[in-house]
């Protein structure tokens, strides 16, 4: 479907209106378990408690130390990091992670999970190292136009989209796998219509008038597995770089999609920190919060994929709703730091992506800062 002249010509003004309010809706909350890849010239010896020297030998975890911590990680995401803003979805989470352990029981992990994945390789790998983390989060999305109380059938529905993602990690020198399960649900049950009006007029905003078009309650899901691999690696004994490759893929109602891409990264301390690497900017894990100086580094990557359903694009499943063509095709390009400070760690990523529908050629063009705090 084209979208009229008009409306092309005046997108960039009409969303401008309600940019701020995005700001504050994005706020992603993500704790995370980043804590076997921590090298240090003096390092702490492993925990007896959570590995046996024989674990240790065949793992070669001469410089890591395997006492499980946890993290709290603060996420803001938008895309007035980049002064624009052009239809991306906003959301707020929370998210809590616990490692590493060598094996997933029901001490670690929920007994849902624990029971499902006890058979499959995440689990039965030899040799790897664990972690797990649990993200919830609410996100949001609107046409560009806010004001208009109509519906609008050439632009995205109004949608409010709430989701607990349990991941689980496993990982060595070479690759690392992570195995998501999402549960969650869209409409309005998830408070996105309510959670957007209160910052608008907190702020001052243009107040969005569309939300009795929104998509109707429906429980969604979603499994995914994504696989990181080491293609090519230099490490000097202060810096170096690794080119890693990725495979990600994933079923459900809320989106089935198979993609692939390709990361060049350079800096310091990299021999684990690929254990939780993605260009998924408000689900990656800060790998450096436990390093035990200054490391960092600097990356730049890019994915392709082909996207069979999207449910904020392709509307309710099993009810009739607002819809709008999806675009198959989808490309991501990004480009980000890592670094670990004093008691703090960050990540920082630009990022750039195909529209998700056929009825624009606009990028989504956003930006992504978190902020790690580890605690035991």
């Amino acid at each position: 479907m084209e979208r009229p002249a008009t409306k092309s010509n005046n997108l960039g003004a009409r969303r401008k209106r309600g940019s701020i309010a995005s700001a504050c809706l994005s706020l992603t909350l993500l704790v995370g378990s980043n804590s076997t890849w921590a090298q240090s010239n003096e390092p702490d010896a492993p925990s007896t408690d959570d590995v046996s020297e024989a674990d240790t030998s065949s793992l070669e975890w001469n410089m890591v130390n395997l006492k499980s911590h946890s993290f709290l990680t603060f996420t803001l995401q938008n895309d007035l990091f980049v002064g624009d803003d052009a239809g991306y979805t906003n959301g707020v989470g929370l998210t809590y992670t616990k490692g590493p352990f060598l094996e997933f029981n029901d001490e670690n992990l929920f007994g849902y999970l624990n029971y499902l994945t006890k058979n499959t390789y995440i689990q039965t790998k030899p040799n790897k190292v664990r972690n797990v983390a649990h993200m919830f989060f609410q996100r949001m999305q609107t046409p560009e136009e806010i004001t208009v109380s109509e519906l609008q059938e050439d632009d995205v529905p109004y949608a409010g989209f709430l989701a607990l993602q349990s991941m689980l990690s496993s990982w060595d020198k070479e690759n690392s796998d992570q195995l998501s399960v999402f549960l969650g649900a869209v409409g309005p049950v998830t408070l996105g219509e309510q959670s957007q009006k209160i910052v608008h007029k907190i702020i001052g905003a243009d107040e969005p008038r569309g939300w009795d078009n929104q998509m109707e309650n429906e429980l969604v899901f979603r499994v995914e597995a994504l696989r990181v691999k080491k293609l090519r690696k230099n490490y000097g004994e202060r810096y170096g770089y690794d080119v890693l490759g990725m495979g990600l893929a994933g079923i459900g109602t809320i989106m089935s999609d198979a993609q692939v891409g390709l990361a060049v990264r350079w800096g310091s301390n990299m021999e684990y920190s690929h254990s939780t690497f993605s260009l998924q900017s408000d689900r990656q894990v800060n790998s450096l919060a436990l390093a035990k100086r200054h490391d960092f580094y600097l990356y730049l990557g890019g994915r392709i994929g082909y996207v069979a359903n999207d449910i904020l694009i392709d509307g309710n499943t099993f009810t009739d709703s607002h819809s709008v063509p999806l675009d198959h095709v989808q490309d991501q390009i990004s480009t980000g730091a890592v670094w670990k400070g004093k008691h703090l760690s960050y990540v920082f990523q630009l990022t750039s992506s195909s529209s998700r529908t056929t009825i624009s050629s606009s990028r989504d063009t956003f930006g992504a800062l978190s902020i790690t705090y580890p605690f035991q």
